[in-house]
C-alpha cells in the first residue's frame, strides 16, 4: 500500500473510521490532561523536581509521537483491509467473465465448421424447409450452451439466412464486422450496438467466417450473440454479499460502464475515472464519496479479449464501520498471527515508555518522602504536593496505555475477522469457477455427439480406415480449440474405441471399454442428457505410463432418423491436474511477483475425503484426507469458515459446497458433490 496515497487522504479517511477517530479523540483528551498535570507540577514542585518534570515532559512527547504512529497504523491497516477486499472482488468480476468468454471463442470456431451449416450455405437453392431444419439445429445448440440469446447466419452479402430470435426482425446486416470477419484469421469479438439486434442496445458478438472445406471460399458468417446481461446478473448475484454498500462494474477501454450491479447509481454508459497504477482512488458520485478500485484481467489460457476492466465502488461512510468479532482472543492473535507484528510494534513501544514513566514516578515518590522531612518549609510543601501530581500523571499514562492496547486489540480482531471472511469468499469463488468450467464440459460432449459425420459413419455396417481418419481429423480440430482436454474419443455400441483426437492415444483404438460410464452413455436417447465418470484413476489419462485421476464426460451418438437408436458415444477426457490446480491457484492470495503467499493452499475434495486436487505438492489426487465434520455437513451452496491453530500459527480455513451453475448439477440429471477448502495464514 502506497503510504503517500494514504497520507494524502488521511483526513478524509479518518472521518469515516469511527473506531480510529474515537481512539484519536480519547488520546487527545488524555494528552491535554497530562499537560495540565505537568503544568501543575511545574508551578508547585519546580524547586525540588525540575529534572523529574523535564523527564515527564519528554515522556509525554514520546507518547505523542507514538500516538501519531498509532493513528497512522490504524488508518493504514483499516484502509489496506478494505482495499484488499474490493480489489479481490474487482478481480473476480473481470476474471470470471473472461473465463466464460474464452469458452465462446472455441464455440464459434467449432460451430463455424459444422457440416450442416456448411452444406446449408453451400446450397444456392435452399428452401424455407432447409432454413427450418438449420434453425432447429441452432436451437439445439443454444439449448445446450444456454449462454446465447441469438445465433445468426449470414451469407457473403450480409443477408440473414437463418436465426433464432423470432422477435428480432432482421433480414440483412451492413455491420462492418462482416468485412472484418471475412479478413480475420479466426474469430472476431465485437461489443457495441449492431443492426444484427437493432433493439438490443450494445451487444457482445462472436463472429467467424464459414468456409468451404474444399476450396476455402467464404460461404457466410456465423454470429453468436452472447447473453452478456444475463451473465453479468449471475456474476453480481454470486457476489451479492458485497452489494450492500458496494457497486460492481465492468468498464470498457474508455472507462464507460458496460455492466453495473447498481444501474440506479451507475447506469451503463456512465464514464468513471480509472487509475490502474494507484492502490485506490476516492471519488464522489451524487455527492457521496466512494473508495474506487480498477483492475485489469489476468486473462485465461492466454485469452484477454476486449480491453475491459473490473471496477468496484465502496461507500466510504460504511466501508470502515464493520464491528470486530469479540469472540477472537486478541492475545492469541497477537502472539500467533503472522500479520500482528506490525500492528503491535507501537503498542510494545508504548509499554516501554510507560515502564520508564513508572520508574520516574517511583523515584519521585522517594524524593518527595525525603523532602517532607527537610527543615525548609517550602521544600516540605512541594514534597507533600509531588506524590499527588505523580499519581495523576501515572493514572493518565495507564489510561493512554489502555487506549493503545484496546485499539490494537480491536484492529487485530477486525483484521482477523476480515481474513476469515475473505477466505470463505475465496472457497466459494473457487467452487463456483469449478462448476462453471465443468458446466462447459457437459455442454461440449452433448453437442459434439450431434456431429453429422459421426452419426453417418457410425451408422455404416462397416467402418473403413478413411472413416476412422475422418473422425480423428474432426476430433483433432475440436481438441485444438478446446484445450482443456487431453483426448476425445468415439466408441461404438460395444464400447470399442474407434477414433481419438490425440495421436499419442491412437494406440487405444480397438480397445473395448467396460466402464460403467460407457454403458450408461449407451443407454441415453435424449440429446440433452450426458453422463460423467466418477473421479477415477485411468490409463485414458496417463503420463509416462502412470495412470492419473480425472473425469470423463460422455454423451451418446444416435441415429439421424431415429434418435432412440444409439450408435455409440463420445468420451472427452478432462485435463484435470493442471486445470483444477489453475482454478485453485487463481483464487489464492498472491505476492507482488504473482506467487501464492506462504501458508496459503487450496483443495477440491469429495465430502467423503477423496482428494480431487490440491495446490500443496505433497498432496496427491485420490488420497483420502480428514475433513472437519462441520464442513462435511454443508449443503449445496453453503459455506463456512474456521480459525485454526497449526504449528504455532493461525490459519483461516474456508469451505464451500458446490452449488452448480445454470442448469448444471441443478436439474437433477447429474449429481456430484464437491467441497473446496482454502487455507490462508492469518
Amino acid at each position: 500500500m502506497n503510504p503517500t496515497l494514504i497520507e494524502k487522504h488521511s483526513k478524509q479517511l479518518l472521518k469515516v473510521m469511527p473506531a480510529t477517530s474515537n481512539c484519536m479523540s480519547r488520546l487527545t483528551r488524555l494528552d491535554r490532561q497530562w499537560t495540565m498535570a505537568t503544568m501543575t507540577g511545574k508551578i508547585n514542585c519546580s524547586r525540588i523536581a525540575q529534572t523529574l518534570i523535564d523527564f515527564i515532559i519528554k515522556t509525554q512527547e514520546n507518547f505523542s509521537g507514538l500516538k501519531q504512529n498509532l493513528i497512522e497504523i490504524l488508518i493504514k491497516e483499516n484502509t489496506n483491509k478494505v482495499v484488499q477486499e474490493i480489489s479481490a472482488v474487482a478481480q473476480v468480476v473481470i476474471d470470471i467473465l473472461k473465463r466464460n468468454l474464452f469458452e465462446r471463442t472455441a464455440d464459434v470456431g467449432f460451430l463455424a465448421t459444422d457440416d450442416d451449416l456448411v452444406r446449408f450455405l453451400s446450397n444456392p437453392e435452399r428452401t424455407s424447409h432447409d432454413t427450418s431444419i438449420i434453425e432447429d439445429r441452432l436451437r439445439e445448440y443454444r439449448d445446450k450452451y444456454t449462454v446465447y440469446n441469438e445465433i445468426v447466419i449470414l451469407d457473403t452479402a450480409g443477408r440473414v439466412c437463418a436465426h433464432l430470435d423470432q422477435n428480432n426482425k432482421i433480414s440483412a446486416s451492413r455491420d462492418p464486422l462482416i468485412s472484418k470477419t471475412f479478413k480475420a484469421k479466426d474469430y472476431v469479438e465485437t461489443y457495441r450496438a449492431s443492426d444484427l439486434a437493432p433493439d438490443a442496445g450494445e451487444i457482445l458478438i462472436y463472429s467467424q467466417a464459414i468456409k468451404s472445406p474444399d476450396t476455402g471460399e467464404n460461404l457466410g458468417i456465423l454470429c453468436l450473440i452472447f447473453d452478456f446481461a444475463g451473465e453479468m446478473a449471475g456474476v453480481f448475484e454470486n457476489l451479492s454479499d458485497f452489494s450492500n454498500d458496494t457497486i460492481l462494474i465492468v468498464l470498457d477501454e474508455r472507462g464507460h460502464a458496460i455492466a453495473s450491479s447498481d444501474t440506479g447509481t451507475i447506469p451503463t454508459g456512465k464514464r468513471l475515472d480509472m487509475n490502474l497504477d494507484e492502490d485506490f482512488q476516492i471519488i464522489s458520485i451524487n455527492e457521496t464519496p466512494y473508495l474506487s478500485k480498477t483492475v485489469k484481467t489476468k486473462g485465461y489460457q492466454g485469452f484477454f479479449g476486449l480491453p475491459w476492466y473490473g471496477h468496484v465502488l465502496k461507500k466510504m461512510e460504511t466501508a470502515f464501520s464493520g464491528s470486530n468479532d469479540k469472540s477472537f482472543d486478541a492475545e492469541a492473535i497477537r502472539g500467533k498471527a503472522h500479520f500482528s507484528g506490525r500492528l503491535t510494534q507501537v503498542e510494545e513501544s508504548s509499554e516501554n515508555v510507560l515502564s520508564d514513566l513508572e520508574l520516574v514516578v517511583q523515584n519521585g515518590e522517594i524524593m518527595a518522602a525525603k523532602k517532607c522531612i527537610e527543615p525548609n518549609p517550602v521544600e516540605q510543601m512541594e514534597g507533600r504536593a509531588l506524590p499527588h501530581i505523580l499519581n495523576e500523571i501515572k493514572k493518565i499514562g495507564d489510561q493512554v496505555q489502555s487506549v493503545f492496547q484496546h485499539s490494537t486489540d480491536e484492529l487485530l480482531q477486525l483484521v482477523t475477522a476480515s481474513r476469515l471472511h475473505d477466505t470463505q469468499f475465496l472457497a466459494r469463488l473457487a467452487i463456483d469457477i469449478m462448476d462453471r468450467n465443468l458446466y462447459e464440459r457437459a455442454n461440449d460432449c452433448r453437442w459434439w455427439a450431434l456431429t453429422s459425420d459421426f452419426k453417418t459413419i457410425l451408422a455404416k455396417p462397416t467402418i473403413e480406415d478413411a472413416d476412422r481418419d475422418r473422425m480423428c481429423k474432426i476430433l483433432g480440430y475440436i481438441n485444438s480449440l478446446y484445450t482443456v482436454y487431453t483426448n476425445l474419443f468415439i466408441y461404438d455400441r460395444s464400447g470399442k474405441i474407434l477414433a481419438c483426437s490425440n495421436p499419442s492415444e491412437y494406440n487405444k483404438e480397438g480397445r473395448i471399454l467396460n466402464a460403467g460410464y460407457v454403458s450408461e452413455a449407451l443407454r441415453i436417447t435424449d440429446s440433452q442428457l450426458y453422463c460423467v465418470s466418477d473421479f477415477i484413476k485411468t490409463d485414458l489419462y496417463a503420463t509416462d505410463g502412470q495412470n492419473r485421476y480425472t473425469y470423463i464426460y460422455n454423451a451418446s451418438i444416435t441415429d439421424h432418423e431415429d434418435s432412440s437408436r444409439v450408435l455409440g458415444g463420445i468420451g472427452i477426457v478432462f485435463d484435470s491436474e493442471p486445470e483444477f490446480k489453475a482454478m485453485l491457484g487463481d483464487v489464492l492470495p498472491q505476492d507482488g511477483q504473482g506467487r501464492i503467499i506462504e501458508g496459503a493452499e487450496g483443495m477440491f475434495v469429495e465430502p467423503g475425503g477423496k482428494l480431487i486436487s490440491a495446490t500443496n505438492p505433497e498432496r496427491k489426487p485420490g488420497e483420502n484426507i480428514t475433513i472437519d465434520p462441520d464442513f462435511t455437513q454443508l449443503k449445496n451452496g453453503e459455506s463456512a469458515v474456521k480459525l485454526v491453530e497449526e504449528d504455532g500459527s493461525l490459519y483461516a480455513v474456508g469451505c464451500a459446497h458446490s452449488a452448480g451453475y445454470r442448469e448444471y448439477k441443478r436439474d437433477g440429471s447429474y449429481k456430484n458433490d464437491v467441497l473446496c477448502m482454502v487455507r490462508v495464514r492469518i
